[in-house]
């Protein structure tokens, strides 16, 4: 009997110890930086669709195989660069869902390192326009992690929203963005 009731309670605090909640990355917010520079296209609309991954569905990575980092709602990590690059375009006032100009994108990558001295995120994504214009986009975006599991998970959650909002900018100040939007 002692032997058992041990081994439950080895079980349980391991359980404890090493099985997560799961930890949410922020909300996208606009940068104003992006907006400025998109307000710069003259007589711009476009509209986006759809955005898929080659690891269709993602949206959680595990961080120390303690926690998963998942998007606020859920939603796959290409729906919420797909909406964050919607978001900016909107502000911007040159999104149209109707227009013949449409940008669509796959997700080719999204990682995410907590480790400490080396916590970064990257992501490779691809972009294709109704222009049959194509543009590839390589964000490495480093962040601050920590010796505690509990911290550099919630730093690397944390740090999800900008690295978007870094992607977003690379794909906007991109030499051949305007190739991407413009017939």
């Amino acid at each position: 009997m002692k032997k058992f009731t041990l081994l439950s309670v080895g079980i349980i605090l391991v359980s404890v110890l090493f099985t997560g909640c799961g930890i949410k990355t922020s909300e996208y917010n606009v940068s104003a930086d992006n907006v400025v520079k998109l307000r710069e296209l003259k007589n711009v609309k476009v509209a986006v669709g759809d955005f898929i991954s080659q690891n269709k569905g993602e949206s959680q990575i595990l961080c120390r195989l303690a926690e998963t980092i998942t998007t606020p709602s859920g939603e796959p990590f290409s729906k919420y660069i797909e909406n964050a690059l919607k978001s900016e375009l909107k502000m911007a006032g040159i999104y149209d869902n109707d227009s013949d100009i449409k940008i669509t994108g796959e997700l080719v990558k999204v990682y995410g390192s907590s480790m400490l001295g080396n916590a970064y995120w990257e992501i490779q994504l691809k972009l294709n326009s109704s222009t049959n214009k194509e543009l590839k986009v390589t964000t490495k975006r480093k962040y601050p992690s920590a010796f505690s599991a509990f911290t550099a998970c919630n730093n690397m959650a944390t740090s999800f929203s900008s690295t978007v909002k870094e992607l977003v900018g690379e794909i906007i100040n991109h030499k051949d963005f305007i190739s991407l939007v413009k017939k």
